[in-house]
């Protein structure tokens, strides 16, 4: 996900934090001492507080593979290129804190090292490398992601772990990662013709230049030898491309869904969710208290209300998960009526020429606010909406593929938020103000807190 501009950063920093298809406890206090969450947390922590000494962190189990001159040596590339450029090579397995998935330990680990732009480079011992960037233009260069592809088809998909991680650094930091992929790509099916059925004959010809006599009555089998040959060439190119698409499928999953596994994160995470947006409430507010002590202006005064507004809507909905328990909709609800704030203080600063107004993925506020109207087309229907989507939740549309949205429960059931029904959800009704721009004074008239309870 590209990361945004710190105005837009509460939803998309407190992305590791979300919970979500679960049922959620409704005492956040709880759910911080689960330990499987605790674990998760200090094991990221460490990652995060390694990288921040060399962009290579490799785990002591990998020594052997990657050894610590090897890592010196291409930290040491990475260092003297000047981007933010991390490999990470830890052991992953289904059921661990990372679930065995590189795109979770990206993910997390650049939420611990606070956001902003990143580019990774995670070792998954089934795939290669997983490569993730964030930032600015991040979905545009991608250097980690390309860099990532580059490796594996320089590789033909079975290279060491250092060399895959020698080729992929190597690719990330060239002038243009993308054609250093494409490079690779075209290499790896010229050396496979197989694979893209640019090769020479399929073996018919060796059968029909065989020594047989031909008036020996041995046309039917050759014949025969002739189909079976066939058959063979047909059958091995079919395994390998299937060897190779689902090697491809892997990480080009990974990287659509890189999200997932924080929707599918153990509900312990809520408690940081909640405890996230007590933080932003807090900072923002200190920021409304020098801004307004300062004196703003009669052209800010405006975005300097609206701050207020946003900042107060954000507040009460807090206040009522305190007092009734914490939904994941309600705590993702509050960080973006913080970004609403936070646009709302930036164009007070700027003053209304320059006024921005971001919108959050519709599919899922967590993703954040680099998102481009859509147009979404209602699965087994013919209606068709036009929202806000980030950019991995529009290729999914485009694929006809379900996005990874945020979830509710309602009436004992696990749904996408949006199929709340609106008289039951102010976030359901507005699309988290992606619909509308009046999610603020919906809020503030108490919207939040509807005749039905979903929780």
């Amino acid at each position: 996900m590209p990361a945004d501009s710190p105005t837009a950063g509460h939803a998309a920093r407190a992305l590791a934090a979300a919970g979500a298809v679960l049922l959620l406890s409704p005492a956040p206090g709880a759910l911080a001492h689960d330990l499987g969450a605790q674990d998760r947390g200090n094991r990221t922590q460490a990652i995060a507080d390694a990288l921040e000494e060399s962009p290579v962190y490799v785990d002591p189990a990998y020594e052997s593979a990657f050894p610590a001159e090897d890592q010196e040596r291409v930290a040491g590339a990475i260092e003297s290129s000047g981007l933010e450029l991390y490999v990470i090579a830890v052991p992953l397995a289904d059921g661990d804190v990372w679930d065995g998935d590189a795109a979770t330990l990206v993910s997390v680990v650049h939420d611990r090292r606070g956001g902003g732009e990143g580019h990774y480079l995670a070792y998954d011992d089934v795939s290669g490398y997983h490569g993730q960037d964030f930032g600015p233009g991040a979905q545009e260069a991608a250097p980690a992601h390309h860099g990532a592809l580059a490796a594996s088809y320089g590789t033909d998909f079975d290279g060491s772990m250092l060399r895959q991680a020698e080729e992929a650094v190597e690719a990330a930091l060239s002038d243009d990662p993308r054609a250093a992929y494409e490079a690779a790509l075209q290499a790896y099916e010229e050396a496979n013709p197989e694979i893209t059925g640019s090769g020479g004959g399929t073996g018919q010809e060796a059968v029909a230049g065989s020594d047989a006599d031909p008036e020996a009555g041995s046309g039917p089998l050759l014949a025969v030898g002739a189909a079976v040959a066939v058959l063979l060439a047909l059958v091995l190119a079919l395994l390998v491309r299937n060897r190779l698409t689902a090697r491809r499928g892997r990480r080009a999953a990974a990287s659509i869904t890189q999200h997932a596994a924080f929707d599918n994160a153990d509900r312990a995470q809520l408690a940081s969710l909640v405890e996230q947006g007590e933080r932003d409430l807090i900072e923002v507010g200190e920021r409304l208290s020098r801004m307004d002590a300062d004196g703003t202006g009669p052209r800010s005064g405006q975005g300097l209300q609206r701050a207020l507004d946003a900042r107060a809507a954000a507040a009460s909905v807090h206040d009522r998960m305190a007092a009734e328990g914490a939904t994941l909709p309600d705590a993702v609800g509050v960080l973006v009526l913080l970004d609403i704030a936070e646009d709302a203080l930036e164009n007070a600063a700027r003053g209304p020429r320059s006024a921005v107004r971001r919108r959050h993925c519709y599919a899922n506020p967590l993703h954040g606010t680099n998102t481009k109207v859509t147009p979404w087309r209602e699965f087994g229907g013919t209606r068709t909406i036009r929202v806000p989507l980030c950019a991995d939740c529009a290729g999914a549309v485009r694929d006809r593929v379900r996005p990874v949205v945020l979830p509710a429960e309602h009436e004992g059931r696990t749904v996408p938020y949006y199929e709340v029904p609106a008289r039951e959800s102010v976030w359901a009704a507005t699309g988290y103000g992606a619909l509308t721009d009046d999610l603020v004074q919906r809020v503030q008239r108490g919207d939040h807190r509807p005749r039905g309870r979903t929780r």
